[in-house]
């Protein structure tokens, strides 16, 4: 009688850690995917950051020409 009640003690914990093995697998595996995402959402912002930047100095640099036109628009339109 009594070994029957240590093999079903014994397959109760056997359960539960194996339960407990599957979530844990289940956590790292899942906090995997989230990193992975989390860094190809960081490679694309700093992807935009530059994108961003060039569209600033593109912008900077077409504002310096309708600058310097206007400039020599207002410049020849004054008697």
């Amino acid at each position: 009688m009594m070994s029957s009640l240590n093999r079903i003690e014994w397959s109760r914990w056997a359960g539960v850690v194996f339960t407990a093995s599957v979530a844990v697998l289940a956590f790292a595996v899942q906090w995997g995917v989230v990193m992975a995402k989390l860094e190809q959402v960081e490679k694309r912002l700093d992807e935009f950051i530059v994108e961003a930047r060039m569209l600033r100095t593109e912008y900077q640099r077409i504002e310096r020409r309708v600058s310097f036109l206007e400039g020599r628009y207002h410049g020849r339109a004054v008697p």
